[in-house]
Order: structure tokens, then C-alpha cells, then sequence
């Protein structure tokens, strides 16, 4: 077979196949399959030799896999063999109903299957669905056949049935039938109820015998009514008359049936031409529905092994992580991890019989044989090459005497194996060198071995051999492996270790069962002094081994703990940080909602002042018109009113800013420059003035009111001070003034604290936007006109303050 194992001696690769059990894998995975013919490509299914064919069977059953968990299975039933069927439809032949049944059975089979696979993997067996590309493949290389399944089914009732609708012949005819019967049944019960049929007839009924009416007369009677006689009871009593007066009619019925299977004949003709006409797709369809039927079998095997897909390695590297024998039950089976062709290419395990050594050699092979039909292996991880011939020897004797005929039985396998083992190949021998002489026995094992290593073939064996042990030890590309015993409980933990040989235990287990102490001294007296020097060491190296062992569990323990310590770390930070940003959101948006409350306030703000600085105006033109100002004093607000209400909104301001403040300190601690504030965002803390800058007649900018004044007094110890604005006198906190610098122009001959500050080199370098024809120039132009004199007669002692106050001003 093109891509299978290449195979020398079918007898010989059959033992082989026996040896490692793989002969249990076929038929476990034909159990799986749904159809005899799925079972039956199980059954017969061979490994493969060439890496892209072993690639190729593992897709298919990974896609199975894949599908399976998913999506279930298709639900692929028995759908018979049809191919002698269309070979004899093809051939002309008429087939039976039975037969086109059998043919429409696989047709609904490949309409599920295709339904099932292309909805499932979508439109293109990639999207929409799980990936199979293969099954989708497979499903569109069949072939519908909907409407000569319907034609058949419409035509066929059963496997001995035709239906009345097949063809409108039939109808016609079986019309004609049923009429014809009709006429006969009524003759004969007028027959069978005449006064003079009673005596002689044995049942009053009507029954059929050879496609024709009669019915039953006793026997000393048959002459009394004309007729032909059919049929008689087994007893004798009875014989079943056909009546001369319906024998014409039953003469015509028999025509129509013969006329009816004539046409039944015709049609399973017309139905049988049908089939030959798509015979090829049919043969086609039945191929993939097997084929399908096989790899779901594949799919369903590796989910009940919990198996994994190997990688296949073209070098001759092999390597399982916990891998565990397909046969043995999971839940008992120790897992064994191991590797072979990397660092050596040959492995001798030793220890305990009954310790699991036959076992590992046979999960290892197992292993390479099943990769190589395409199966997944029951192992975390399985590197296997694509070996191009697998030998094993290996037998389930064990006991400690061994005759003969054993040691030649053995021995003939291995003559065969050495014969034909080379590059390429991998071989299992199990107690190699046992069954005779153990020095002669030793040492043709060794030279057994190195013959194999030397051709460049992947080599395991077991052995109970010292010698083996050391060679293994000396020699270069082989390495010693071990089985775990417990000596405390005298049995095998059926665990491998590699890197180290096993200790035989017998002075142990000897001890344990009671055998005297001083029986046990003579022996290991009675040993040499090299073996028990060896056994020392093994046994030194054995517990040296076990501490590092336990020393890494306890490390990988605590690297767990670290780990597990430092996710939840992480996890804290990360929802710190989620609830800072949150914080700071908040902030934000707190901040925004505020700067738009002071913006709405400002307006309020600036129209009330426009309001004030409007009375204000009337108040003196009220006090310049004399005797009107009497009639209407009581209408205009007071110069108190106006401080008041001037006072109000600067501590509404000043509430505002500390509220500007109060947000940035919860926002980030500090003022970041996203939590705004009113004083400092538009002035800064550059401008800010202290009271030792200050001199009256000073030119300072109000924050509050967003507007300059003149300094009028100097801080009290309060800190607060009056500033005239306009004409109007404010009392306001030194926190409140930001200093003013004048531009390039400024001629008003006026210093404010800033301009002092630059005159001497320090202080403010902020400036407050106002350009050169701006404050300085108002200030000139109303100096130039102001009168050399002021007249305050007949004025209020307040009216004359504020109008003496503004004559200065200008």
C-alpha cells in the first residue's frame, strides 16, 4: 500500500503489530465508527511511512476533534454497501425494492452529511463556523440526488410494496383489480348465504387459495356444489371449492395480476435506470460517506483518550511528556515522560519486574505506530519521527526461570531484527541478554546494542543487568533510565527516571519478608566488591536525587505562591488606577460644571455692576440738578447701598475661587492645571502683590470684578484695603489685587507696584492685555482737560466727598 509502513515481511510486521498491541488500537477505533464499512478501513488501517501522508491523517482527525467539541457529530448511520447494487443497475440489470430502499437510504445519508458539514463550517469550510477544510472538502465531492430519491420512495411503499402512484398504468390496473375482487366477493356471499349451501358448507367465509376466491366445504359434500377444488385441510375434513359460477371471473382477475406485476416489472426496470445513470456519483458518495465515517471515528477515539496531536519530526527525534498507554484504564495508569534520539539514541531502563519497564516499552511503540496511522496520543506532548521501520521484542514472561527454547525464541527475533534494522528504524527490546548465562548473556547484550546505535537506529530495552548499567554509564548516545520502587511498601510507583539505573532491591524486599539478617549478610558478603561499591553509589545518587527532587517541588511551590501573591498585587493595582481615573473624572467634570456656574455668574455679575455704575451716574446727575435731586433722593441708592451690593458680589467671587481651589486639591493633591482656578488661571501667582509693594495711588486690577483700580488706603491688619473704582470706593482683601503692568506708551506718569518693580529690576513680567492707546491714554486725555478748580457749595457733606474724590481723580 503506497505511504504505508514500509513492510518487508507481512507475517513478520503482523507479529509486530501483535507485540505492541496496536491490533487493540484498530479494533478500539472500529467500535467508534458508524457504518461496516467505516469499521472495516479501521480495521485495516496501516501506518504511514512519509511525513506529509502522517501530517495529512493527523489534520483529518484534529478537524474531527475540533467539529466534535463544537458541533457534535454528524450523525452518520449505517448506509449499507451498495456497490454491488449500481454494478448490476450499471450492467442493465433490474434491480429489487429492496434494493433501490437500500440505494435511497445512502442518498439521505450523503444529504445529512453535506447539511450538517457545510452549515457547520459556513460557506467555504473556513468562516462562519468551525475550520475543517478537509471535511468540507470531502462534503463537496458528494453529489445530491434529491429528486430520483424522491422518485423512488414515491414509488416504493416497502421492500415488497409498490405504490399505487409508481406509474398511471398501475393506478389503472389496480383500480380494475379491486373492482374485479369486489364482484367476486359479493358472488360468493350470496353463495355461502343460500338455504341451500348452508348444510354442506364447513365456515361460512371466503378465503383465497392460489390467487383465486373459493370457500370451505366438507368433505362428504364436495360433489354438491360444481366447482374445482383448490386446497384441503390438513386434517381432511375440509376442502376449499373455487365455484364454477366465479370461475370466469377469478380467470379475469388472474389476468390483472398478472397485468399488474408486468407493469410493477416495468417500472423497478425505469427505477433501476435511474440508478445507472449516476452510478459513478453513487460510488463517489459512497466512498466519502466512508471515508467520513472513518475520520469521525478517529475524532471520537481521541476525545475518549483525552489525546492531544503529536508533531512529527522528520529527524529521529522522539519525545512523550505524561504519556499514558491508550489500553490501561487513565485513572490507574502512571504517566511517563521521556526522550530518545537528542542528546542519546538509546535507553536502557532497569528495574523491579512488575515495575512498569514492558509497559513503557510498549506505550513508546504504540505511540510511533499510531502517530503514524493518523491517531492523536493520550500524552501532554508527543514529538514522533517518521521512523521507516519499528521492531520490537518483547515478551510477557516473568518468571525467574527461564528455559531454553525461551532464550532461542528471543534470540531468533533479534537475529532478524539486526539483520534488517538500520537508519531510520527504531527497536524495543525487552529483558535483552536474558534467559541464559548472565555473563555470556551481558555481554552479547552490549554488543547487541552498540551494533544498533552504531547504524544510527533509535534503540529501548530492559534489563536486570549490572553490566548493562555500566555500559550505559561509559558508553557515548546511550543514557540509563530506572522504574521507581518503594522498599517501604515493596512495590513499584511505576515511575521512569532517566539519568539514573535502578537498584535491583533484592537485599531489601528479602529483608522486608523476613529472611534473617545474617542470610542476607553472607549474601552481600559473598558479592564483589566493584558490585557492591556500584549498588553504593546507585544508591547514594538515588537519594541525592530525591532531595534535589523535593528541593525543586518546594522551589516551584513557592515561585506558585509568588506568582499567585504577585497577580493579586497586580489586580489591586490595576483597580487603584481604574478608581484614581475614575476620581479624576469626576473631578473634571466637577470642575467644568463649576467654571461653567462662574461663567453664568460673571455675566450676573457684570450686568449688576453695569447696573450699579449706571445709578451711580444718576446719583450725580441727580446731585448737579439741585432741587430735583430733593423731589427724587428717595429713588436713588445710597453710596452704602452701592458698597454693599458691590461688597456681596465680591465674597460670591472669592466663594467661587476657594470652591475652584477645594476641587484641584481633591483632583490630584496638587494643582495640575486641569482643575481650574479662577484667580490664579487668569493672573497667575506671579502677579500677586504684597503689602509692602503698595503705595496709595497705586493702579491694581480687582480679580472679583474683573477690573482696575486706585489704591486708596494701605492694608489694615486684616489685610484689607479701599480701592476706588470709578467713583466708587471698594473694600476689598489684598488676595483680591493682581498688580498692573503698563505697555510700551504708557505716559499717565502713574506707577503702579509692577512698574516700580521693573524700574527697579524684579517683581511681575505679566501683562494685563491692555495695548498703548488703552488706560494710559484716558488717563492723559483727562488730565489735559480738568479744570483748575472745583465748587462743592450746597453739597451734601458725602455728595461733596465723592465729587471733590473724582475732581482729584481726573
Amino acid at each position: 500500500m503506497s505511504g504505508d509502513l514500509h513492510v518487508r515481511d507481512n507475517m513478520a510486521m503482523g507479529r509486530q503489530y501483535s507485540v505492541l498491541e496496536y491490533d487493540k488500537i484498530l479494533r478500539l477505533l472500529a467500535e467508534h465508527a458508524s457504518s461496516a464499512l467505516g469499521a472495516a478501513e479501521a480495521e485495516d488501517l496501516l501506518p504511514a511511512v512519509h511525513p506529509d501522508e502522517i501530517r495529512r491523517r493527523l489534520a483529518e482527525t484534529a478537524e474531527a476533534v475540533s467539529f466534535i467539541m463544537r458541533k457534535g457529530t454528524p450523525g452518520i448511520d449505517e448506509f449499507g454497501n451498495i456497490s454491488g447494487t449500481v454494478d448490476y443497475a450499471e450492467k442493465g440489470g433490474s434491480l429489487s425494492m429492496a434494493q433501490l430502499l437500500a440505494v435511497t437510504v445512502q442518498m439521505a445519508a450523503v444529504r445529512g452529511a453535506m447539511s450538517f458539514l457545510k452549515e457547520s463550517a459556513g460557506d467555504d469550510g473556513a468562516g462562519g463556523g468551525v475550520a475543517t477544510p478537509i471535511l468540507f472538502e470531502i462534503a463537496s465531492a458528494m453529489t445530491l440526488h434529491k429528486d430520483t430519491e424522491d422518485r423512488i420512495r414515491s414509488s416504493i411503499l416497502s421492500e415488497n410494496e409498490m405504490a399505487d402512484g409508481a406509474s398511471p398504468e398501475l393506478r389503472h390496473i389496480r383500480r380494475q383489480i379491486g373492482v374485479q375482487n369486489e364482484n367476486i366477493r359479493t358472488q360468493l356471499n350470496r353463495l355461502i348465504t343460500s338455504a341451500s349451501y348452508r348444510d354442506i358448507l364447513q365456515d361460512h367465509v371466503i378465503t383465497r387459495r392460489d390467487g383465486r376466491w373459493v370457500v370451505p366445504v366438507k368433505s362428504e359434500s364436495a360433489k354438491q356444489l360444481p366447482g374445482i377444488i383448490h386446497d384441503r385441510s390438513k386434517g381432511g375434513a375440509t376442502v376449499f371449492i373455487e365455484p364454477q359460477a366465479v370461475v370466469n371471473a377469478n380467470n379475469a382477475l388472474r389476468e390483472l395480476d398478472i397485468e399488474e406485476k408486468r407493469e410493477i416489472d416495468r417500472v423497478l426496470v425505469e427505477l433501476s435506470s435511474l440508478i445507472s445513470d449516476i452510478s459513478d456519483e453513487l460510488r463517489m458518495n459512497q466512498d466519502m460517506l466512508t471515508r467520513l465515517d472513518f475520520i469521525f471515528a478517529k475524532g471520537l477515539l481521541a476525545c475518549e483518550m483525552k489525546a492531544n496531536e503529536p508533531v512529527i519530526c522528520e529527524d529521529l527525534i522522539l519525545e512523550v511528556v505524561n504519556a499514558r498507554h491508550p489500553l490501561i484504564y487513565q485513572g490507574s495508569v502512571v504517566p511517563v515522560s521521556l526522550t530518545l534520539g537528542k542528546d542519546y539514541s538509546a535507553l536502557i531502563i532497569t528495574g523491579p519486574n512488575t515495575g512498569g519497564k514492558t509497559v513503557t516499552l510498549k506505550t513508546v511503540g504504540l505511540f510511533v505506530f499510531m502517530a503514524g496511522a493518523g491517531l492523536h496520543l493520550p500524552a501532554s506532548r508527543a514529538v514522533i519521527p517518521a521512523v521507516k521501520d519499528v521492531f520490537a521484542d518483547i515478551g510477557d514472561e516473568q518468571s525467574i526461570e527461564q528455559s531454553l527454547s525461551t532464550f532461542s525464541s528471543h534470540m531468533k527475533n533479534i537475529v532478524e531484527i539486526v539483520r534488517k534494522a538500520g537508519k531510520g528504524s527504531i527497536v524495543f527490546l525487552d529483558e535483552l541478554g536474558a534467559g541464559t548465562d548472565p555473563t555470556e548473556g551481558a555481554a552479547l547484550a552490549i554488543s547487541i546494542l552498540e551494533t544498533l546505535v552504531r547504524r544510527g537506529c533509535l534503540v529501548m530495552a530492559t534489563t536486570h543487568y549490572t553490566e548493562l548499567k555500566k555500559y550505559a554509564l561509559a558508553a557515548d548516545g546511550v543514557e540509563n533510565a530506572s522504574m521507581e520502587f518503594d522498599v517501604k511498601t515493596l512495590s513499584p510507583t511505576f515511575r521512569l527516571r532517566v539519568g539514573l539505573p535502578g537498584r535491583s532491591n533484592a537485599f531489601e524486599i528479602a529483608r522486608k519478608l523476613g529472611l534473617p539478617e545474617s542470610v542476607v549478610a553472607r549474601a552481600a558478603e559473598s558479592m564483589d566488591s566493584g558490585s557492591i561499591a556500584f549498588e553504593t553509589v546507585i544508591e547514594q545518587a538515588d537519594a541525592d536525587r530525591r532531595a534535589a527532587e523535593k528541593a525543586r517541588v518546594d522551589a516551584e511551590h513557592s515561585l506558585a505562591e509568588i506568582e499567585k501573591k504577585s497577580d493579586a498585587l497586580n489586580l489591586e493595582v490595576a483597580r487603584f488606577e481604574t478608581d484614581k481615573a475614575a476620581l479624576m473624572e469626576k473631578a473634571r467634570a466637577e470642575s467644568l460644571a463649576k467654571i461653567a456656574e462662574a461663567g453664568e455668574y460673571a455675566d450676573i455679575i457684570k450686568m449688576e455692576l453695569k447696573a450699579l455704575l449706571d445709578e451711580a451716574g444718576d446719583l450725580i446727575e441727580i446731585t448737579r440738578s439741585g432741587a430735583s435731586a430733593v423731589a427724587n433722593a428717595k429713588e436713588v441708592p445710597s453710596r452704602g447701598d452701592l458698597y454693599r451690593r458691590l461688597d456681596e458680589h465680591r465674597k460670591a467671587i472669592s466663594k467661587l475661587d476657594g470652591e475652584f481651589r477645594n476641587i484641584g486639591a481633591k483632583g490630584s493633591g496638587k494643582s495640575d492645571g486641569k482643575a481650574p482656578c479662577v484667580t490664579s488661571s487668569v493672573y497667575g501667582d506671579k502677579s500677586r502683590i504684597s503689602a509692602g509693594d503698595l503705595r496709595i495711588g497705586d493702579t491694581v486690577r480687582l480679580v472679583s470684578l474683573d477690573t482696575e483700580g486706585e489704591v486708596v488706603t494701605l492694608p489694615d491688619e486684616k489685610g484689607e484695603l479701599q480701592i476706588l473704582v470709578g467713583r466708587i470706593r471698594v473694600t476689598v482683601p489684598l488676595a483680591d489685587l493682581r498688580a498692573v503692568r503698563y505697555v510700551k506708551g504708557d505716559h499717565s506718569g502713574r506707577h503702579g507696584p509692577a512698574r516700580r518693580a521693573q524700574q527697579g529690576g524684579s517683581r511681575a513680567k505679566r501683562y494685563n492685555g491692555a495695548g498703548s492707546g488703552g488706560a494710559a491714554h484716558i488717563h492723559l486725555t483727562k488730565a489735559n482737560s480738568v479744570s483748575s478748580s472745583i465748587d462743592v457749595h450746597g453739597y451734601t457733606l458725602d455728595d461733596a466727598i465723592m465729587e471733590v474724590d473724582k475732581y482729584i481723580d481726573d
